[in-house]
């Protein structure tokens, strides 16, 4: 017997049950006062119903009372689920809050690390559709007097050059594209080379130096800067860290491979240097 078949009908089990309890006081009360053989045979057939429904109502009211508490649990997980699901709206609301703040904390970083040189803070808008590492576009342009071959910083350093300008947005090559190339120095060791973008080396994130000789001192971990014999970018300017050397074929000069200061996987806010440096 289904619970929706017991709700619908709890009244009628409920007056039956009633009713058949008092068929049976009667017929108790009158075995009391000395009935005859009549009343004592109905005695024996009604004892046994009384005892069936007496345990029928019992189960109906403990089913009654399960099913309460079961509504009772179904609506605190209820109210218990929708509590979980506002604080992982609010854990995440936070966590991209800190985010922000993390981003923010590092642009503001840059700009007093380079505070002699003229930037303006600008937002990513959109990247590169045919590889997110390539470039990206950002929300100021002709009319914030951006130009092409203006340095751009990222979080941690030197992210790119403007390469083309519309009035309100400007597209930007970042420096792993196969399309970048930089004057470089060592920070240590004051070695002079050139860092460009490399096909191969784009795919992992990373960028390729050379053009030093073999007797340079450069080694895994260095940092290198952009170098005074540039003619793009201002002297000074964080790049990237050393994470490997090889020798090339020629036996002469050596190459190494760069991992970025910036990080143009999780690029949002940049600043623009406002001034070029190529005259």
């Amino acid at each position: 017997m289904s619970l929706d078949v017991l709700t619908r009908h709890k009244k009628a089990f409920l007056l039956s049950g009633i009713g058949i309890c008092l068929v049976a006081i009667v017929l108790t009360i009158s075995q009391g006062t000395g009935t005859n053989i009549v009343t004592r045979g109905l005695s024996v057939v009604v004892t046994p119903v009384q005892q069936g429904l007496s345990a029928t109502i019992a189960w109906v009211q403990g089913h009654f009372t399960a099913l309460a508490n079961n509504q009772g649990l179904i609506a605190q997980n209820r109210d218990l689920t929708e509590e979980i699901t506002l604080l992982q709206l609010e854990n995440h609301r936070l966590q991209q809050a800190a985010e922000e703040n993390e981003r923010l904390n590092a642009v503001l970083n840059m700009h007093q690390r380079y505070a002699a040189l003229p930037t303006i803070g600008a937002r990513v808008i959109a990247h590169d559709p045919n590889d997110w590492n390539r470039g990206f576009t950002i929300d100021v342009g002709s009319r914030d007097g951006i130009t092409p071959g203006m340095a751009v910083f990222g979080g941690g350093g030197l992210a790119g050059v403007v390469r083309y300008v519309n009035p309100t947005s400007s597209q930007v090559v970042s420096i792993i594209d196969s399309r970048f190339a930089a004057a470089v120095i060592g920070v240590r060791t004051e070695d002079v080379g050139t860092v460009r973008g490399d096909v191969r080396l784009m795919q992992q994130g990373l960028l390729r130096m050379e053009h030093f000789d073999i007797t340079a001192q450069i080694l895994p971990g260095d940092e290198i800067e952009t170098s005074a014999h540039g003619t793009m970018f201002p002297r000074g300017i964080r790049v990237g860290t050393v994470q490997e050397i090889h020798t090339n074929p020629d036996g002469l000069t050596r190459h190494a491979v760069i991992e970025p200061s910036a990080n143009l996987n999780n690029i949002e806010i940049v600043l623009v240097v406002t001034e070029l440096f190529n005259e």
